[in-house]
């Protein structure tokens, strides 16, 4: 795809800034990391999700753009792969008050901005 040349690294930089990372689930869907068989791809998920009230379909959709993003870090090699891959650090940070969230912030902040440099250094042109 074109949008993963090199010279379109600002066009990921302008949606990141616009959208506050949520544009990384197309950035997903054009590294071909969006798997069929997970639960995301179910759509019975979803509708229990927005059947059973918002805030469970709110979960899943902020878990999904996560997991997009984790994914998409992933393919893009960034590093600390080790750190951000792991569910149990994303729980942590969340659970923990205060100082946990901070670093939940400061962590999704590390890989949306690893992201658009990787771009930035050509890592999606490999991917296309």
């Amino acid at each position: 795809m074109k949008v993963l040349k090199r010279e379109n690294w600002w066009v990921w930089l302008f949606f990141t800034f616009i959208t506050f990372g949520i544009s990384n689930i197309f950035l997903a869907k054009c590294l071909d990391v969006v798997e069929d068989n997970k639960w995301y791809s179910n759509i019975t998920n979803w509708v229990l999700g927005i059947l059973l009230c918002i805030f469970p379909f709110f979960i899943m959709a902020v878990v999904f753009e996560i997991q997009m993003t984790i994914n998409a870090a992933r393919k893009l090699c960034v590093t600390g792969e080790s750190i951000y891959t792991s569910p149990y650090i994303w729980l942590i940070l969340f659970i923990i008050p205060v100082f946990g969230w901070i670093l939940f912030i400061v962590m999704y902040l590390y890989l949306n901005i690893w992201i658009v440099i990787k771009l930035y250094e050509g890592r999606g042109e490999i991917n296309i």
